[in-house]
């Protein structure tokens, strides 16, 4: 999860289609990647053997001041490596 926030900090689109699970990545290109993401808050993860669950909150700027936003993420194992898979509603 840190790794992958410093990649949407650094505009690393190679390392973020790497490390998101193939059957869920969308096109990403270099347009997507202008916010300003300031600072990563894990609030509570569940690591499994073979699928984890982070929820975090992402701080960017805007116009208007420092915003958040919160998710819950489900990664899961592929080909030996970790992987985000996307969102869930809720808390499992």
């Amino acid at each position: 999860m840190r790794s992958r926030f410093s990649a949407f900090v650094t505009g690393n689109l190679p390392y973020l289609r790497k490390t998101w699970h193939p059957d869920t990545c969308p096109e990403l290109d270099e347009s997507e990647m202008d916010t300003q993401w300031t600072r990563l808050e894990v609030v509570r993860s569940k690591q499994g053997l073979k699928k984890s669950i982070v929820e975090f909150r992402a701080y960017y700027h805007t116009g208007e001041g420092e915003r958040a936003m919160h998710e819950i993420s489900l990664f899961r194992l592929y080909r030996k490596r970790w992987v985000y898979v996307g969102p869930l509603p809720e808390w499992p």
